[in-house]
């Protein structure tokens, strides 16, 4: 009895402590519970030492790997990002995508189109914007430009070049400006003195490359000096610094420094000598001059004939100058004193009024009102508008995308049910369908790299010369992975939340959370999206089409048919190659002029007429001999041709500028005296308005006539009538005959006018060839995600489809009843592009003087077309699966 009331023995703390310590804590309260049963039983079978042994062997006994403790990652879900997550990710997007093999080839390729056109236009728009950006201080250094106007009564306009005497005014009258440095362009053959041969020649045509420069300009632009003392290298006349590209095409070979001191000669008799060597830019840069000559060579040499420092009442858009301010200068601070400085030495007196002012170096780019000989204009617009075209295409495909994924939501409903029931939270749902979108986001942007440099070649012709693709550049890596980034979100975000939205009680017994009621309206709203954008690019393509076939066939009001020009230059050998190519057989007539009635290059001046009263405005000239009126076939409308000359004796004009004057009639304006350059002509012809410049520009006064001074070019019309190609083709190798004898050391070339006028329109058909390919592209994608929809439309209603052709239904009906929905949406997109449209092209018209009209009937044909496009994708699906035999649609039935 006494036993019974004694206190029960406990099993050993030591033993308790150890088994706590290693035991997995979800075993630890069974395990510790059998070995408590077991201990009380041994202490009374056997008493206390002899159980606390056994504790002891039973505890150690469970010391096997299913009973040890492990990390609590080992038990719970891993984590969202961890390396096992990933894994899985990887695993289960390749077989879902892999399952779903038309649905993943359609996205694929909408995304690698997407992508490809996105880095295409990147590559574009980063090299254009880059122009002229990494010179230090770059935001204090500016071009001095200003604004001209003629006469009292001429209208005021920016000018990219000021009078030559202005810079070093300036310099001297203008305070807070660091630096001032003038330059001029010119253009000549360069001789390099080869030993006792002959000297090599140098083409030097190009106004971009030769520069007669002050010495401070190297002061405001750095330029790395490979031999020469930067500080002297232009300070004496006759010296000359030269790029490393252009000496290396001078003198070969030779060691840098062993080109110092070598002779250069420029216009036949400026001898230079090289005082210096600079690199040239790798970055794109404007500023392409290669051949430095120093300003001091002016007032030493010929120059000063053609370069008058001196002059202030002429502007030439060879005269150029840069300024670079203090730091904390503004232009606006300047404004007052530019304005002062104009009014003291343009004076009312004076024919030129010019008041300067400061264009940023970054504008130069891409501002075409200040003109000049060097730089190449990238249009602003045209590249915002590319990347707009880039951004809507990626939502393009990033659209389909979404399209799919909803549609096919409900054939993975189970999948994402068992999953939730297995314990995957909402977020490990998302990351999983986002990580389907990211893999298949990277293999387009594989797919794109591999077709950038292809692409790159195709569209040479549309790109700026200059640019290369460099995969390793930071700035590519950076936005390859923004793409990435962006695009797998935006494409993947919407479908991983659908999907993981769903609830596994529905799901698993066949069912989506999703309601009928909402018949897939976003569905539809991002298909109406696609063709809405697909549809605006049908309409620009097609008026970007009529302008540019308007432009193409317009009468200019001259002939281009067979017109050749040709730039011998201002010396009596020019007289000599006229006379000598007029005498060919292939050739029809000749004439000495300035330029072709229309192209880039023009000159207006001022004229006076002195009726009633006194009429004074700017009036373009054309500069042709007495064969430049019929080679051109320019229509008289009264009065006759100037008769031939030595001199401006006689005008003719047209039509605008004698309505300008005043006469009701062209036959009114003959006989009258026009002032040019205070002599009296008198006018002898009207003849019919023709374009001298773009379609951007109205047609304005124009007179024609002889100056043998400014007549340094010839016009050639070939004979056609009853020749063939291969005719033309011997004439022109017989005027390069007659060129060698005159200029044997010069390389004979030539120009046809139509390719001249076309360079006018150059800008256009860039425009145009992108809004083809934007369009094509657009299409192509929006297509491929319809078809993609009807497919899987046309797999959800097989059993429905095979019911009704059971009962008699025709396959026509159920080609309908499976297509009108589509062109539902087609009708609704073309309400929303129209009025887009209309405004984008009317915008876009605005900048033509003579241009066509937004008729009705673009949009209509525009209609037609999506429709049809959308019929054809559709349709074809349609038809597959109305000619299906009901019997194996109702099989499972």
């Amino acid at each position: 009895m006494n036993r019974s009331n004694k206190p029960l023995e406990s099993p050993p703390r030591t033993a308790d402590r150890l088994l706590e310590w290693f035991c997995a804590p979800h075993l630890l309260e069974e395990i510790q519970g059998d070995l408590y049963e077991r201990f009380v039983r041994d202490l009374q079978a056997e008493g206390i030492r002899r159980a606390n042994r056994r504790y002891w062997a039973n505890v150690l006994r469970f010391i096997r790997p299913f009973a040890l403790k492990r990390k609590v990652n080992d038990y719970s879900s891993p984590a969202l990002l961890s390396s096992l997550m990933f894994r899985n990710y990887f695993k289960t997007s390749l077989r879902n995508l892999t399952k779903h093999k038309v649905s993943s080839l359609i996205n694929l390729f909408g995304l690698t189109l997407g992508v490809t056109a996105c880095l295409v236009i990147y590559l574009i728009t980063n090299y254009e914007l880059s122009y002229d950006t990494f010179h230090p201080n770059g935001e204090r250094i500016y071009r001095l430009v200003g604004e001209a106007q003629y006469g009292k009564t001429g209208e005021k306009h920016p000018v990219g070049f000021p009078p030559n005497a202005v810079p070093a005014a300036i310099r001297k009258e203008i305070a807070g400006l660091e630096t001032v440095a003038a330059f001029h362009n010119i253009s000549s053959e360069v001789l390099v003195p080869n030993g006792k041969e002959k000297p090599k020649r140098f083409e030097g045509n190009k106004h971009n490359e030769i520069v007669v420069v002050e010495p401070q300009y190297f002061d405001i632009f750095t330029y790395q000096w490979l031999a020469g003392n930067p500080k002297t290298a232009l300070t004496e006349p006759f010296d000359l610094v030269l790029s490393a590209r252009k000496a290396r095409l001078y003198f070969g070979e030779l060691p840098i420094q062993e080109m110092i001191g070598k002779e250069v000669i420029y216009q036949d008799s400026v001898r230079m000598h090289v005082a210096g060597i600079v690199n040239d830019f790798a970055q794109p840069s404007d500023l392409v001059f290669t051949d430095f000559i120093s300003f001091a060579t002016i007032q030493a040499s010929q120059l000063k004939r053609s370069i008058d420092l001196s002059q202030w009442n002429d502007i030439w858009s060879a005269s150029q100058a840069f300024v670079k301010l203090p730091e904390g200068t503004t232009p606006a601070q300047l404004t007052a004193q530019f304005q002062r400085f104009g009014k003291a030495h343009f004076t009312k007196e004076m024919e030129l009024k010019f008041t300067p002012a400061l264009q940023p170096l970054s504008d130069l780019h891409f501002n075409d009102d200040y003109a000049d000989n060097y730089s190449r204009k990238a249009h602003l617009p045209t590249l915002y508008g590319l990347m707009g075209i880039a951004a809507f295409i990626l939502l393009i495909a990033a659209i389909n995308f979404i399209n799919l994924s909803t549609a096919q939501s409900a054939q993975r409903a189970k999948e994402t049910g068992i999953r939730k029931v297995m314990g995957s939270s909402r977020a490990n749902l998302i990351l999983q369908f986002l990580s389907e979108t990211t893999f298949l986001t990277v293999v387009a942007v594989f797919l794109s790299l591999a077709l950038v440099k292809p692409i790159l070649i195709a569209f040479q012709s549309l790109t700026p010369q200059g640019l290369t693709f460099d995969l390793f550049s930071w700035q590519t890596v950076a936005f390859l992975l923004a793409v990435t980034i962006s695009t797998s979100l935006l494409a993947g975000f919407y479908p991983s939340w659908v999907l993981s939205s769903y609830v596994p009680a529905l799901t698993l017994k066949g069912q989506t959370s999703t309601k009928n009621g909402q018949k897939g309206y976003l569905r539809k709203g991002l298909i109406v999206f696609q063709f809405t954008v697909s549809l605006v690019f049908i309409i620009g393509t097609l008026m970007v089409s009529r302008q540019l076939n308007f432009m193409r066939n317009k009468d200019r009001g001259f002939s281009t048919n067979a017109i050749v020009s040709i730039r011998p230059g201002r010396d009596e050998k020019a007289t000599v190659l006229a006379q000598k190519l007029s005498q060919l057989a292939g050739v029809e007539r000749v004439t000495r002029e300035w330029f072709p009635p229309m192209g880039p290059a023009f000159m207006v001046t001022k004229l006076k007429y002195q009726g009633k009263k006194e009429i004074e405005m700017d009036v373009s000239a054309k500069i042709g001999d007495e064969n430049f009126i019929p080679l051109y076939q320019l229509r008289l409308l009264a009065g006759r041709n100037y008769i031939k000359s030595d001199s401006l004796r006689e005008l003719v004009i047209n039509e605008t500028y004698a309505k300008a004057l005043g006469f009701k009639k062209p036959a009114d304006a003959l006989n009258q005296l026009l002032s040019f350059q205070d002599k009296k002509y008198p006018i002898v012809g009207v003849v019919a308005d023709f374009h001298e410049q773009s379609f951007h520009e109205k047609i304005g006064p124009v007179f024609i006539g002889y100056m043998p001074q400014r007549s340094a070019n010839i016009g050639v019309k070939l004979a056609t009538k009853g020749r063939q190609v291969s005719d033309m083709k011997a004439t022109l190798a017989s005027m390069e005959q007659q060129w060698k004898t005159i200029y044997p050391d010069n390389k004979f070339e030539y120009t046809f006018l139509d390719d001249s006028i076309a360079k006018l329109y150059e800008k256009e058909q860039k425009t145009g060839q992108l809004v083809n390919t934007a369009t094509a592209i657009a299409i192509l994608i929006s297509c491929m995600g319809l078809f993609g929809l009807a497919t899987f439309t046309a797999q959800q209603r097989t059993k429905e489809i095979g019911v009704r052709k059971v009962l008699g239904a025709s396959v026509a009906s159920i080609v309908t009843l499976l297509s009108k929905d589509f062109l539902k949406l087609v009708i609704v997109a073309l309400v929303l592009a129209s009025p887009i449209a209309w405004w984008a092209m009317n915008q876009w018209l605005k900048d033509f003087a003579y241009k066509v009209d937004l008729s009705w009937w673009v949009f209509a044909l525009a209609g037609i077309l999506a429709i049809a496009i959308a019929l054809v994708t559709v349709g074809f699906q349609s038809i597959k699966a109305a000619l299906l035999n009901p019997v194996r649609s109702l099989r499972s039935e």
